[in-house]
């Protein structure tokens, strides 16, 4: 049976949680680890069934902050068989909340709930949340009122996170995180609003407004409108190739016959297959 203990680490770039596993057993093991938090149980990126050998650490930048989360190790397939293993509960505690690339941590902006020190979010921010849902009506010959369609209400979306700068110090670094990607992890601090947003939220933002308020009367502050849709958290996948170029040479007994097997086939698909 696995050991599992989690640490709350709040030193640059940002607060996480770090999830120590050790007693997997020697040889690899398939494993997941999911965060508990939110009453929502979700796996923790990156560590969505990884093969481990022994021991591993991970590091979990998606934590809510200022609530208890609760880190469950599955071991799937391994030396030791199948298993599950909870560590005690932890809380991030911060005095801001965040906002990121979720691939990149060193991006990270702390944000206050009112001027201060850091980038803050502005009155008209969090003040209302949309939940919509894909609604269509048929009218029905004979009757006076319409069948409807529906799906899956969906997440938050219009949700708007419209923030202010009083410095250009915090003015570049928020702009620099804005525009180097378009989809941002955003962890709210619970202190704000009233409508229990979830700790961990990934955000599609497809335009920011940037509105110089008096830099030219001499002053600093800047206004950022923010409007985004919560979306899934992104996952990254690696192609790598199942042969190599020797085993290519190997099997092909002329550049020709390489070519001609290669014909109609993106460098893609050949990657994956390049002797079929």
């Amino acid at each position: 049976m696995p050991t599992v203990t989690v640490d709350a680490l709040v030193d640059a770039p940002c607060p996480r949680v770090g999830v120590t596993i050790t007693g997997l057993g020697v040889g690899d093991s398939v494993v997941t680890v999911w965060r508990i938090a939110d009453e929502e149980r979700n796996p923790v990126r990156g560590a969505r069934r990884a093969v481990m050998n022994d021991a591993n650490y991970v590091v979990d930048f998606d934590a809510p902050l200022g609530r208890p989360i609760t880190y469950e190790v599955e071991v799937i397939s391994g030396p030791s068989g199948p298993s599950r293993t909870s560590a005690a509960s932890v809380t991030v505690e911060s005095a801001t909340g965040w906002i990121m690339d979720p691939l990149v941590p060193r991006t990270a902006v702390p944000v206050v709930g009112g001027e201060g020190n850091e980038a803050y979010l502005r009155p008209a921010a969090l003040a209302s949340l949309e939940y919509a849902a894909n609604v269509q009506l048929y009218e029905i010959m004979g009757s006076n009122k319409p069948m409807a369609l529906f799906g899956q209400r969906m997440a938050e979306s219009n949700l708007d996170t419209s923030m202010g700068t009083d410095s250009a110090i915090q003015n570049a670094r928020l702009k620099k995180l804005l525009r180097s990607t378009a989809q941002l992890l955003f962890r709210p601090h619970p202190s704000w609003g009233q409508f229990e947003m979830a700790g961990t939220m990934f955000l599609a933002n497809a335009k920011a407004t940037q509105i110089p308020v008096n830099t030219q009367w001499g002053g600093e502050c800047t206004w950022w409108d923010i409007k985004s849709d919560v979306v899934e958290a992104p996952a990254i996948k690696v192609l790598t190739s199942t042969f190599s170029y020797g085993d290519v040479k190997i099997l092909m007994s002329t550049y020709q016959q390489k070519q001609d097997l290669m014909a109609g086939k993106t460098y893609l698909e050949d990657l994956k297959n390049p002797i079929g």
